[in-house]
């Protein structure tokens, strides 16, 4: 899998628009790349590494970012 607006850790934002990740373009690029139970666990995993490097924030923000879109 490679899509160009990939996340730039800690702060999670994209390395090609600067905006937050994942920005339109990458889900864009990941829902054509993948089904979508895949790409709603690979999203997971991503938000699971996310908690780890962003300032706390609330758990409803985190699931709009990584996760709602991916339904």
């Amino acid at each position: 899998m490679t899509i160009d607006h990939a996340a730039v850790r800690p702060s999670w934002d994209c390395v090609v628009c600067d905006q937050t990740w994942p920005c339109d373009p990458a889900r864009e690029s990941l829902r054509g790349e993948m089904p979508l139970p895949e790409l709603a666990t690979y999203m997971w995993s991503r938000l699971d590494e996310a908690v780890f490097d962003l300032p706390p924030t609330p758990s409803a923000v985190l699931f709009e970012r990584f996760l709602k879109w991916t339904r």
